[in-house]
């Protein structure tokens, strides 16, 4: 993060109006309790107070590096500073990376030069830091399926039920501490798939599914190794060159021809076959040799491969299920790992598993590590009592009025926008969005995980077909086949959407009835689908609002969201984020919180100016690194 940034972040979270300490409505000191999830991709903390999370935040929203590794301290500070406590206010603090113990990986990193888990910079901060190399009973270190497991029973709504983790890889069999008896497992077999019984504050192991070491000079990446999630990695590197495409692949994966490609995946009595992996597949995207992916002569090679991947996944996924309810009895599931990430899989699960409930954590993935990091020291080792339910995902700081006039004033901003308070910023948003203008909605606290739910959104009018185009030509600058959410009244879901069940956090595919696909086609996908996130109003006033009022002018409850970025970036986090963003692309009018901005007509001149300087400093910036570096 530029020192500019830092500055930035640093005064609007000394005046951000979460968890101010010292208010007359705390009578003791809490307790804290810290989780972090470390170093490897994703690097994020969560903040516990009493054992309700005060705050949690994913590092790429603060220093706009998508997926970003590295030490902690920037989500760390993040933290303490929206809880207005230092370091020392902190009781106890919990980590976890999946490719080592953090202890163990520290050590390596004293003299094992990583840039790509820690850059020189970082090892200069990392130095300084009271827990680097820290040997304290304050800090414990917990396995990765463990930390996802405890990331889910201990924040959902039931008192008992299973847990299902799945993911790309864990840690290795050699660090994981649970109760389960590994004694004839490879020490250096790799975490795939766990699945747990809890009830109350109480969880145990019932399975482990591992990845057995592969040989081969690519033997150390996961998505080489006989796994599930690893197998869904792999297709997504080899159709998009980035392991860490599995949304895109699913994408995809309705636009390809059913049974084209041979199995990948396979259940035999129970156990998991994965074949291999031959050279019928010879048509990897290689970025240097073919720069233009959507114009590939692989392309329906590539549809064809992720149609196959992703029926074989959710097969194994929801046999998985079953067999995880028929041998407990359980009535609730909960799911973590970046494979329930997979909303259309989800879609079956619930479905069809049979289950009575089903609760996805909303950071599935190892952003959410965070989380279960910081039960499991509540939980685990404080000896606590399970008090809290996550029914929100909005769990970054509140930005106040100051925050935002000092972003909207800067003098660039106000040379390309005009600004202006609003007395009815839901009423005045649904008109234009029903005139057919793109927004930026930037309100109250942001989401922690991979989903944009309605506080760092874009959103449009569905009802018009080429509205899809539009956003993806305009806004995001991403492929043409990738579908948009919608996000509906969720009184009303059910009429629009097939199933009964919510969808708070986006994670659950359905079905839009016939009657209502021709009048929300922008959000409708090829395989007539929808990833929905349903809004109540205990959960999200605002944007509950937005939804009725645009209801009220159009008569659809419905609108299209997707996240507040572009392509390649992170969500947008703070106000600075969101402006500049809306000044980059397409989108036409920006609300942050009750100020609406819109574009003056100099904004078309200025505005190429402003973008080529930024790409000079950028490309400036990271040459002096480069020379720094050598």
């Amino acid at each position: 993060m530029s020192s500019a940034a830092d500055t930035q972040l640093s005064a609007a979270l000394g005046t951000c109006t979460k968890g101010k300490k010292g208010s007359k409505f705390m009578s003791k000191k809490p307790t804290y309790v810290l989780g972090i999830n470390a170093y490897d991709h994703d690097v994020s903390a969560c903040l516990l107070r009493d054992g309700a999370i005060a705050v949690a935040i994913h590092k790429e929203r603060i220093t706009r590096k998508k997926h970003d590794s590295g030490f902690y301290q920037s989500v760390v500070d993040y933290c303490l500073a929206a809880e207005h406590i230092r370091l020392e206010d902190v009781d106890l603090v919990v980590r976890n990376c999946y490719v080592l113990p953090v202890e163990d990986l520290e050590v390596r990193m004293v003299s094992q030069d990583v840039p790509e888990v820690m850059d020189d910079k970082e090892r200069m901060q990392a130095a300084k830091h009271p827990w680097y190399l820290g040997n304290s009973s304050k800090l414990v270190t917990v396995s990765h399926h463990l930390a996802h497991a405890y990331s889910a029973f201990a924040a959902c709504p039931f008192d008992e039920g299973v847990v299902m983790v799945v993911d790309g890889v864990g840690n290795y069999s050699a660090d994981v501490r649970e109760n389960g008896t590994f004694a004839d497992v490879d020490p250096l077999a790799r975490e795939s798939e766990s699945y747990y019984r809890f009830e109350g504050s109480r969880i145990e192991i019932l399975k482990k599914i591992w990845l057995e070491p592969v040989r081969g000079f690519l033997s150390d990446e996961f998505y080489y190794m006989p796994g599930l999630g690893a197998l869904y990695s792999r297709v997504s590197s080899y159709i998009f060159a980035d392991w860490n495409k599995c949304g895109e692949v699913m994408g995809l994966a309705p636009y390809g021809r059913p049974h084209a490609i041979k199995p990948l995946l396979e259940m035999k009595d129970g156990e998991l076959s994965v074949p291999e992996w031959g050279v019928d597949f010879n048509r990897p995207w290689l970025v240097d040799r073919e720069p233009n992916w959507e114009n590939s002569p692989s392309m329906q090679h590539w549809q064809d491969l992720a149609w196959r991947v992703q029926h074989d996944t959710e097969n194994v996924l929801l046999e998985r299920a079953i067999w995880l309810r028929q041998t407990t009895g359980a009535k609730n599931l909960c799911m973590a790992g970046g494979v329930a990430l997979n909303c259309v899989a989800n879609g079956r699960i619930v479905r069809e598993a049979g289950f009575e409930n089903v609760w996805i954590q909303p950071a599935a993935g190892d952003d959410g590590i965070a989380i279960g990091c910081a039960y499991y020291g509540h939980l685990a080792i404080q000896k606590n009592r399970r008090s809290f339910a996550m029914d929100h995902a909005y769990l970054g700081v509140d930005y106040t009025p100051e925050n935002l006039r000092a972003a909207a004033d800067r003098k660039v901003v106000r040379l390309q926008t005009n600004s202006r308070h609003s007395e009815n910023i839901c009423r005045e948003t649904a008109k234009l969005l029903s005139e057919g203008n793109v927004f930026g909605w930037f309100q109250g606290c942001s989401e922690f995980g991979p989903r944009a739910l309605g506080n760092r959104s874009i959103l449009a009018d569905p009802r018009a077909v080429e509205m899809k185009d539009r956003l993806n030509q305009r806004v995001k600058h991403r492929q043409a086949f990738r579908p948009f959410a919608p996000i509906v009244l969720a009184e009303r879901a059910k009429e629009i959407f097939e199933g009964d069940e919510d969808s708070p956090f986006m994670l659950v595919a359905k079905g839009v009835r016939p009657a209502w696909r021709d009048r929300i086609p922008a959000i409708v996908h090829v395989d007539g689908t929808a990833r929905v996130q349903t809004v109540r109003r205990e959960h999200n006033q605002r944007l509950h609002a937005l939804l009725s009022e645009f209801e009220t002018i159009t008569g659809v409850p419905v609108l299209l969201n997707t996240s507040f970025n572009v392509k390649g970036e992170p969500i947008v986090e703070t106000p600075d984020d969101a402006i500049k963003c809306f000044l980059a692309t397409g989108i036409d009018y920006l609300v942050l919180h009750d100020v609406l901005l819109a574009k003056k007509p100099f904004h078309k001149v200025l505005a190429p100016t402003v973008a080529a300087y930024s790409d000079i400093a950028t490309i400036v910036r990271a040459a002096l690194t480069t020379e720094i570096r050598h």
